[in-house]
């Protein structure tokens, strides 16, 4: 998993007490959830855009 182009591991995660504001960050695959305090994606806040066929898919499907 990657933000930014950058392995999540060496970007890592939100690590702020208290998140007052979050925006998208637009990935190839899907959209992360992202700190306006720190820059950094939430923890399981990667969501999948919905796939070609045209049926709406969560990614709960995807496990």
């Amino acid at each position: 998993m990657y933000f930014k182009g950058v392995p999540i591991e060496k970007v890592g995660y939100c690590k702020c007490s208290s998140i007052s504001s979050v925006t998208s960050e637009i990935e190839e695959w899907g959209y992360w959830d992202v700190c306006c305090r720190c820059g950094k994606p939430l923890k399981d806040g990667f969501h999948y855009y919905n796939h070609y066929d045209g049926e709406d898919h969560d990614d709960i499907d995807l496990y």
